[in-house]
């Protein structure tokens, strides 16, 4: 497994209040990890009230909040969103996930990120095994069909959306999803998340929050990004739904996948 390895999870209360006892046990019991877990969360969050979140392998670090200037945010509540709810209003809390990338997670040479509401089956020893030298490991966004473009990110109309066509390809089919995200902290310096907030700022023509984002910066500004492995051993490694007669070690979904 890789030296110096923490799980991460970035949650608010209600979602820490509601997930994160599951999430640790399904982590120790299922996955097999018994390692340092860090919790990413805003200043004010009342952790003392979560029983689970006590314990010396439990480390938290507090951040505020990711704050846009008010023409920046007005941009992004407006972005045409395909009919989907606007994540910027209603999931605004996504934005911390760019805390991951604090130089502070330093400590740690590695960091598996994981939404906290995945479910995970199975045990993680053999991923961990994957050690992303200077790199940061995600599945692709549109696995396994690959069809659909980096640029289903962004609100195409915007007036900004033209500026981001011409210094990016967004044709590119392989970009990622946020929810797990595998990397080397060495990836991590005292710039990158102050860059990634300038890049939302410089191009707020984002529906995904911080999944787009952070797709121009690792794949284009710093070409780190590597797809996940598929396949560990016989097992998937990720993906969106369980499948039936195979064994898929992480999934976001706790279901079999809808015909």
């Amino acid at each position: 497994m890789a030296k110096n390895l923490a799980v991460c999870v970035v949650g608010d209360f209600p979602y820490l209040y509601r997930y994160f006892s599951g999430f640790k046990n399904m982590l120790q019991e299922k996955g097999g990890f018994f390692g340092d877990i860090v919790i990413i969360t805003s200043i004010f969050t009342p952790t003392f009230l979560i029983r689970s979140t006590y314990g010396k392998n439990v480390s938290i670090l507090r951040f505020k909040k990711i704050k846009f200037p008010k023409k920046i945010t007005e941009t992004l509540n407006s972005n045409n969103t395909n009919g989907q709810p606007n994540r910027n209003i209603n999931k605004y809390y996504q934005w911390h996930k760019l805390h991951i990338f604090d130089k502070k997670i330093k400590k740690w040479n590695y960091i598996f990120y994981l939404d906290i509401n995945m479910s995970i089956h199975g045990d993680l020893s053999e991923l961990f095994k994957e050690a992303p030298l200077n790199k940061l490991l995600a599945r692709a966004d549109s696995y396994p069909q690959y069809d659909r473009t980096l640029s289903s990110q962004f609100d195409e109309n915007s007036e900004t959306f033209k500026r981001l066509c011409e210094k990016y390809d967004l044709d590119i089919t392989n970009y990622f999803q946020t929810g797990l995200l595998f990397f080397d902290t060495s990836i991590i310096d005292k710039n990158t998340k102050k860059e990634l907030v300038e890049l939302a700022i410089k191009y707020p023509c984002t529906i995904t929050n911080e999944q787009a984002i952070c797709n121009l910066y690792f794949i284009f500004e710093k070409k780190l990004y590597q797809e996940l492995p598929v396949e560990i051993g016989k097992t998937i490694s990720y993906f969106y739904w369980k499948l039936e007669g195979r064994e898929v070690l992480i999934t976001k979904q706790n279901r079999i996948q809808y015909k």
